[in-house]
């Protein structure tokens, strides 16, 4: 049997690092995962933006969560492509672990809700020591698109609203922070701030909360603030990815604001969805 998936890539609008609860909105990039059951064993290739990748934590950890929840016992061949970067912020593993969660389900002749599939891969993640938080926000940005708010600790979807397809350019630098260098990092001292952001987002204005966002966790993890504001002073909304070191900004410019941001590093154009 055989089975195929698809996620999306998403940007930071409150890293729930801080207070356990955050929010992110889906762009589109997006990771494909085809897969074939076997008798046994994993075996296969992730490929990112056509380079090899060979980290298969996560794709072990998807297998073992759906084995436990499905009762069935299976291996597989799979077949992992990403158009999303590794280690930038932009949700790689959530949507890995989304797609892979899907094609399972697919080849397994199983039907799943979308958020339970985000509950899977989530748990997966959590297995795997790929996500702080669990990234229930971050997956189901991924998988449902649009504004997600979520209850991290709880792997709650607290609201999702629809959002129009505005562009969105991205500045990727060329380092690189895995979510496990951060481990045991203390947030507290943030957490007052985060939380008027998430406030400020749950009201409706998620585009000022994911500007004080980015403020506010690049400072304390050391990331430059420049250019969020070289974005706010072209009229754009800018912050920082998850735990960066990716940026992203909304804008009606994004050539201008592509042009400016070059000095600082790779720059993409996307797009929300």
């Amino acid at each position: 049997m055989r089975g195929y998936g698809r996620a999306g890539s998403a940007v930071t609008v409150v890293n729930a690092f801080a207070t356990g609860k955050g929010a992110a909105v889906g762009i589109d990039l997006w990771t494909e995962a085809r897969v074939r059951l076997t008798d046994g064993g994993i075996s296969g290739s992730i490929t990112v933006r056509g380079e090899s990748y060979g980290d298969t934590r996560l794709v072990e950890a998807v297998v073992d969560v759906v084995r436990r929840e499905t009762g069935e016992d299976f291996g597989i061949e799979f077949e992992i492509s990403s158009e999303i970067p590794v280690g930038k912020g932009l949700k790689s593993s959530s949507a890995a672990a989304n797609a892979l969660v899907l094609a399972l389900c697919d080849a397994l002749g199983i039907e799943i809700e979308p958020v339970e599939a985000v509950r899977l891969g989530v748990k997966a993640a959590r297995l795997a020591g790929v996500t702080i938080t669990g990234a229930f926000d971050d997956a189901s940005a991924s998988l449902l698109g649009g504004l997600c708010l979520t209850d991290n600790a709880r792997d709650e979807l607290i609201k999702r609203e629809e959002v129009e397809p505005e562009p969105v350019v991205l500045l990727i630098p060329e380092e690189t922070l895995m979510t496990a260098d951060l481990s045991g990092l203390d947030f507290s001292s943030i957490a007052p701030y985060i939380g008027k952001a998430f406030e400020i987002a749950a009201r409706g204005e998620w585009r000022r909360a994911l500007v004080i966002n980015g403020l506010v966790y690049s400072v304390f993890l050391g990331h430059p603030t420049e250019p969020i504001g070289t974005a706010l002073r072209l009229g754009a909304v800018a912050g920082l990815s998850g735990k960066g070191p990716a940026f992203f900004a909304l804008t009606d410019e994004p050539e201008t604001l592509s042009e400016e941001w070059g000095r600082f590093g790779r720059v993409e154009i996307t797009s929300l969805r």
